[in-house]
């Protein structure tokens, strides 16, 4: 069984829309928070939800719409939740405060933070940005990334012109060429330019020496010693329905509209995002184990988190993740 909290839901009524999914017996129950209102970095929950494959791990599901992912993580520290959905770097931020959590599983591996530019401007590595107009918003969480992603590919930031605007104002400035690039995620940027007939280029810093990863599942550690096998459980099932929504994404879109009605996405916002979040699910492609990210990889992560985002570097990285929970049979991307 699956139950949807939507955002309104809690709000106005407080209660529960079950979604049957088969099994009469017993089954473990886990609330997971979400980072936010449901998009395209859900869709393999709720595969794994209409699918039944929650049920076949003797799971019972209750997916809870989000406000944000520090709200997430904090309603794990509390014991509110069994899990949250929460960005990496929010929820270290979290447990360096004392908050007993850590990470088990990295859905979004890659971060979709990066630069966006109009085709025309021919902006496809790096390099092409010297001596171009980038708009940046001065409070995002991109910011910090900037210099490390400059810095990673031999370019000095005085050869690129940072132009603080709001996000808002991106797509302005992108279209009538006050600037040449802004620094953003494809969904924000690319998607609503393609819904006015622009084709628009994108380059994630991941791919380009800043790998940061995003999207999180986040659990209290007297929980996971109480049940670990449920989360492994959970992680497992999880990665199973990112393979579907990746195979389906129609049907992904479909499910999550019908899940999450008041979604105020169309249904062509959901499929180019989906391009986009599985991108992030798979930055390694066609092999890459879904959920997992290797322990040089999290030293890299976390040396850039440390150095540039403001994360305490007092504790070794290995006190805020664990890898002990993903499934002994990798589950891939296809």
């Amino acid at each position: 069984m699956t139950k949807i909290l939507s955002k309104k839901t809690l709000a106005m009524l407080a209660i529960v829309s079950a979604l049957p999914f088969g099994s009469a017996y017993a089954q473990d129950k886990i609330s997971m928070q979400m980072n936010w209102t449901a998009d395209s970095a859900h869709l393999g929950f709720v595969m794994a939800a209409k699918l039944g494959i929650y049920d076949k791990h003797n799971l019972d599901v209750t997916l809870i719409e989000g406000r944000g992912s520090a709200v997430a993580a904090q309603l794990v520290a509390s014991g509110q939740v069994e899990l949250g959905f929460a960005d990496t770097v929010a929820a270290i931020n979290i447990a360096a405060q004392g908050a007993p959590i850590r990470i088990i599983s990295t859905i979004w591996k890659s971060g979709q933070f990066g630069v966006q530019s109009l085709e025309t401007a021919n902006i496809n590595e790096p390099k092409d940005l010297v001596g171009k107009r980038l708009a940046v918003n001065p409070g995002a969480a991109a910011v910090p990334l900037i210099p490390v992603f400059l810095k990673a590919n031999g370019i000095s930031e005085s050869d690129v012109e940072i132009i603080n605007a709001s996000d808002t104002a991106f797509i302005g400035l992108l279209t009538s060429g006050q600037v040449e690039a802004v620094a953003r995620t494809p969904e924000n940027v690319v998607v609503p330019l393609a819904a006015e007939g622009y084709k628009a280029n994108n380059m994630y810093f991941y791919d380009h020496g800043v790998p940061l990863a995003s999207l999180s599942l986040v659990a209290l550690d007297d929980k996971l010693k109480e049940n670990p096998d449920m989360f492994r459980r959970f992680i497992e099932a999880t990665a199973q329905g990112w393979q579907e929504a990746m195979k389906d994404p129609k049907a992904a879109v479909d499910t999550l509209k019908d899940m999450f009605p008041e979604t105020q996405l169309t249904h062509d916002a959901l499929m180019q995002g989906a391009v986009y979040s599985f991108n992030s699910v798979c930055p390694g492609g066609a092999g890459d184990t879904i959920g997992v990210t290797d322990a040089a990889t999290w030293d890299t992560m976390y040396d850039v988190m440390t150095t540039a985002m403001g994360v305490p570097s007092e504790r070794p990285v290995t006190d805020y993740y664990t890898n002990d929970y993903v499934p002994q049979t990798p589950v891939t991307c296809q």
